[in-house]
């Protein structure tokens, strides 16, 4: 049985051609209502692709009654071809009624400022307008909607890939007014736009759709490849197959962008730098509507401070003149839809502790900006849980890195080397993470004493604490002893810990040096239980031992004769006043020493030190405490501060000869004239 075909003419490009080709199949075709002979009969839109329809199917018998449209590929209800009867009936959507659609239309092609890639090709297969974006989309369609000729039309922006747009789609019947939007991997509205002329009258109604997915043109917008003249940068060019300009990299991303807003031809353009690999990064990426003025940069590993970014020239060309630094920009977006991966950097390890003179011994000949340090010394965690992946913020000046827990681990520019003398802080940026890269490091402890009252309870309480310590004893020659300690020691710096001193419960023996700083010692504070003093004398000393090994012919004081530094934490309790030779010596030799430094520096604390060791004498022998004192000024000003003379305290034999001579024996002392 044949009925007829009513063809509906909605003024699409190619309808005419349809109709014709329709005419060959079917002789009974006609366009006016008026004309049916038959019902039911079908209804044919000129947007119907009817090459392969069969018009003599016929629904099953108790089905008859009803108004029959198919459905398309998408699954929604599509009335392009259906069967209809002449008489009001309901509506039956057939599963079996299979309707294709054309997929040539009247499209609207809208300037989005960037390469116009695919117009060629759009214009082959449709018929295309020109338009511009302009402030939002939903007015693009507005002004696209006035000025259709067809029933239907397409809005495709021209920075999306129309071969990822499937033209012959089509709605529900029943939502063929809505204004059809539809999304991307990356946006909700990729400013492709399915409108029918109806939209007009009711521009509240529209919807998101994602029957397929708009792909991007990775071509639309102009790049530039930030070149840092380093190994990194020519292997970086080689991970993406794309067009690039490249332009050197200055200092920081800031400044080298704001060169660029007067090279780019197109309104938006990327920046991809040197130091990252590109291989699976997605130049597609289009911006959300509401974000389109925003400065987008996207994460090199974690580092949200990214070195590829997608800028508004003109946005960009005005907001960066009211900020000095980017991280001060109005409106930027840290996108995290997608990241790069940072090239590795050059990688260094060393055997010692002296991270200035690494530094300045490579940095010349390092292949990448920045370059890793790693002490071997200390215990690395496993490569799965510290993986020197940390990627360095390039928005700021270039610093240096180091990582926990004890600096042994370090991430340096290239350009810190000039910058170097002594030590890593003669460098102005430097930035200490808490991200552990080595197990804790654990230096030695060295007891030392030469038959001192209480050594053994004080090495005692020393074993107990860390049991790792070492005595050292009876060494002859006040020098000579130091270097016993550290040729005991089979660490870089150790602890070396005075008989006469007991050690605290809280002293920490984990404490660590500093690796930035020049290789030096370090003094703990001593509490002297004899005048109540607390700084450095008496206390835990840490010496580097290298330092230690190279002073053979040191000042009056061992550990001043070298770099030092002071920490200013109590370590130990000081009894020096176990005996009278003992409490004699020790505030002679301190004594001789601040007395010094009052004549020839006027040092403040020096002066209010030697006042309290000359006349506070606590407890046990405290007379002899402050006779010491008061003895070293004497000689001090009867030798007119000669050194030669003054050096003489150094050495024990000395002491004890002087003393004997002063005060008759060193078992019983007597104080002839008090």
């Amino acid at each position: 049985m044949a009925y007829d075909v009513l063809f509906v003419d909605h003024g699409n490009p190619g309808s005419n051609k349809t109709f014709q080709n329709l005419k060959e199949r079917i002789p009974y075709v006609v366009q006016a209502e008026q004309q049916i002979k038959t019902s039911p009969y079908w209804r044919v839109s000129s947007y119907a692709d009817i090459q392969d329809f069969d018009f003599n199917w016929q629904p099953n018998v108790h089905e008859k009654h009803f108004k029959h449209c198919g459905i398309n590929n998408y699954g929604l209800a599509d009335n392009g071809i259906s069967l209809e009867h002449t008489m009001p009936s309901e509506l039956h959507i057939n599963n079996l009624l299979k309707i294709v659609r054309t997929d040539k239309h009247e499209i609207f092609y809208v300037d989005t400022g960037s390469h116009k890639n695919f117009l060629p090709t759009l214009e082959k297969d449709h018929t295309v307008q020109m338009t511009r974006f302009f402030d939002s989309w939903q007015k693009v369609a507005k002004r696209c909607a006035n000025k259709m000729n067809s029933e239907y039309c397409w809005i495709v922006p021209s920075d999306v890939d129309p071969n990822t747009i499937d033209f012959a789609w089509y709605p529900d019947f029943w939502e063929t007014n809505y204004l059809h939007i539809f999304g991307s991997k990356y946006q909700k509205n990729s400013g492709v736009m399915f409108v029918h002329r109806d939209w007009l009258e009711d521009t509240a109604e529209f919807k998101y759709r994602n029957d397929f997915i708009v792909r991007g043109d990775a071509s639309a917008y102009d790049k530039f490849f930030l070149d840092f003249f380093d190994d990194n940068s020519k292997i970086s060019f080689s991970t993406f197959d794309a067009d690039a300009s490249s332009v050197r990299f200055f200092d920081n991303h800031f400044d080298t962008i704001k060169r660029l807003t007067a090279k780019s031809t197109t309104k938006y353009f990327w920046v991809i730098s040197g130091n990252c690999n590109y291989e699976r990064f997605d130049f597609a990426w289009l911006p959300d509507e509401d974000t389109y003025d925003h400065l987008h940069t996207f994460p090199s590993n974690d580092q949200p401070y990214g070195d590829t970014f997608f800028i508004d020239k003109h946005s960009f060309d005005i907001k960066s003149k009211q900020v000095t630094n980017f991280k001060h920009y109005e409106t930027i977006n840290f996108n995290t839809q997608q990241s790069v991966k940072r090239i590795p950097y050059d990688s260094l390890v060393i055997g010692h502790f002296d991270f200035a003179k690494a530094i300045k011994d490579r940095y010349k000949d390092t292949p990448t900006k920045y370059f890793w340090i790693t002490n071997s010394l200390a215990t690395p965690l496993p490569r799965e849980d510290f993986k020197y992946d940390f990627a360095p913020d390039y928005w700021s000046p270039a610093t240096i890195y180091t990582f926990a827990p004890d600096n042994d681990v370090m991430l340096v520019p290239k350009e810190a080397g000039t910058w170097i003398n002594e030590q890593v802080y003669d460098y102005p940026h430097v930035k200490k993470l808490n991200i552990q890269a080595t197990e804790p490091y654990v230096f030695d402890t060295v007891f030392v004493s030469n038959g001192e009252p209480d050594e053994q309870k004080h090495w005692n309480i020393i074993k107990e604490k860390c049991p790792r310590a070492k005595w050292v004893q009876g060494v002859k020659g006040r020098t000579k002893a130091y270097q016993a300690m550290a040729t005991a020691s089979d660490t870089d710096w150790f602890y070396a810990c005075f008989a006469k001193s007991e050690i605290i419960d809280e002293f920490d023996f984990t404490w660590q040096p500093d690796r930035l700083k020049a290789p030096c010692h370090y003094i703990f504070n001593g509490r002297q239980v004899i005048n109540g003093l607390e700084y450095g004398h008496g206390g835990v000393i840490m010496y580097e031992k290298h330092l230690t090994l190279a002073t053979n012919t040191p000042d009056l004081d061992f550990t001043l004769s070298a770099k030092h530094d002071v920490v200013p934490m109590l370590s130990t309790i000081v009894y020096a006043g176990e005996s009278e030779f003992m409490a004699w010596k020790t505030s002679f030799r301190e004594c001789i020493k601040l007395h010094r430094d009052v004549v020839n520096k006027n040092d403040v604390d020096a002066k209010y030190r030697l006042k309290i060791w000359r006349t506070v004498g606590k407890g046990k022998n405290g007379e002899w405490s402050m006779q010491g004192g008061n003895d070293a000024v004497e000689f001090y000003d009867a030798v007119n501060g000669k050194h030669e003379d003054l050096s003489k305290s150094y050495e024990w034999e000395w002491l004890q000869e002087y003393f004997t001579n002063k005060y008759t024996s060193i078992e019983k002392p007597v104080i002839i004239n008090k």
